[in-house]
């Protein structure tokens, strides 16, 4: 087995508060240097492991998609709810959902910064104003809250 040594990363997990310092390792006179967070297997991984810097690009995908779906909502063409709601479900959902059982162990402040996305979103697709109930909302669309 052969390795490409410009493509090794390096990451060293911890729990402690103090960061180790830039170590380096030599393979085959390839200086490694230890980084902060790597990604593997589609997931980004930190030190801490908390999958904190996962999540945050995560939402910025989501927020990327959603304005773009946005932009194709307040076309010349309106869609109709229906169509707006499967566009959601496709594409959203898909991207905020995906890979939820590794991150998700119980960390509330994740779950609030997707309903906030989530909501936003309920509002453009029935076209309702900021202050609208969320639940009627949901209840319309026949969309529920996330659960992880």
């Amino acid at each position: 087995m052969q390795f490409n040594d410009l493509k090794s990363e390096l990451i060293h997990f911890e729990s402690h508060k103090t960061t180790l310092n830039q170590m380096t390792i030599l393979l085959n006179n390839i200086i490694i240097k230890s980084k902060t967070c790597v990604w593997w297997l589609e997931v980004w991984l930190n030190r801490k492991l908390d999958f904190k810097v996962h999540v945050q690009t995560k939402i910025a995908t989501v927020i990327r998609t959603l304005h773009s779906l946005f932009k194709l909502m307040n076309s010349e063409w309106k869609l109709n709810v229906k169509s707006e709601k499967q566009l959601y479900l496709t594409c959203i959902t898909f991207i905020s959902n995906y890979d939820v059982k590794i991150w998700w162990n119980n960390q509330k402040s994740y779950l609030v910064k997707f309903r906030k996305l989530q909501n936003a979103a309920l509002q453009k697709i029935l076209s309702v104003f900021w202050t609208s109930l969320i639940n009627a909302m949901q209840i319309e669309v026949e969309i529920s809250l996330m659960k992880m």
